[in-house]
């Protein structure tokens, strides 16, 4: 993520080359009357982008939505953000900063949709911020990274420090996948694409040396490493864990 500046009512972000496609799709959200994303105000005397600030509460270490109706609100979110984008066509000569984990044209992919981007109102989400790693991707690339965070199918561990619950993994699953609106064969895969989004973070992680977009933006091998982590947690539980549409 690019270090952003809250300035009033707006966000202040370093462009960069993939900016004029993500700004084109968000211009899109706007065209359409989508109100689950910032709106583009231009550029600032310094070439940095505008956006309008979202105002809510956005989840984190001291602060999380748990009950099963915010993570159901959350699945419905990404469907809506993902079906407002009939008609959008980006740019032939469209950049984007980094690929998406599990690469396609079926959307445009938000690409980090976990809790800390969405943000709250009255316990629900309205937005999705921070669209800088927006690529196109397959729809399930969203729905698996929200279920990492949101179910979660992760560790304990991980999810215990942002006080998201760990007993109810699966009735979690259900309530995103409904609010999504799975279908059944999209259920069955889900936690193997999650699986397959982890591997493909992964790899962009791993190898960031000759890719301008990573180098220097983030400590590389330490996500990597705990990427690496969720892999292998996931492996281990897959099977218990696949149980959860029967």
């Amino acid at each position: 993520m690019s270090p952003a500046i809250i300035d009033g009512e707006t966000v202040r972000r370093p462009a960069g080359p993939w900016t004029p496609a993500v700004h084109a799709l968000l211009l899109h959200f706007e065209r359409v009357g989508f109100e689950g994303a910032p709106r583009v105000l231009g550029f600032d005397e310094e070439g940095r982008e505008i956006l309008t600030f979202v105002q809510g509460k956005v989840p984190g270490t001291d602060w999380t939505p748990t009950d099963d109706q915010a993570v159901y609100a959350v699945g419905k979110l990404l469907r809506a953000l993902h079906d407002v984008q009939a008609g959008f066509v980006p740019s032939a000569d469209a950049k984007w900063q980094m690929p998406s984990a599990l690469p396609g044209d079926e959307v445009i992919c938000h690409n980090d949709a976990v809790g800390s981007n969405f943000v709250f109102r009255n316990g629900r989400p309205v937005a999705l911020i921070d669209w800088e790693l927006a690529a196109p991707g397959r729809r399930i690339t969203d729905v698996a990274m929200a279920a990492a965070w949101w179910a979660p199918l992760r560790s304990d561990e991980g999810a215990k420090h942002f006080g998201v619950p760990t007993d109810r993994r699966h009735e979690r699953l259900r309530r995103l996948a409904d609010g999504y609106g799975l279908e059944a064969r999209e259920r069955r895969e889900l936690v193997g694409n999650c699986v397959r989004v982890f591997e493909g973070l992964y790899d962009i992680h791993s190898g960031v040396s000759g890719k301008p977009w990573l180098e220097g933006r983030w400590d590389a091998t330490l996500i990597a490493a705990a990427i690496r982590k969720n892999i292998d947690w996931l492996e281990a539980h897959r099977s218990e864990l696949e149980s959860w549409h029967d």
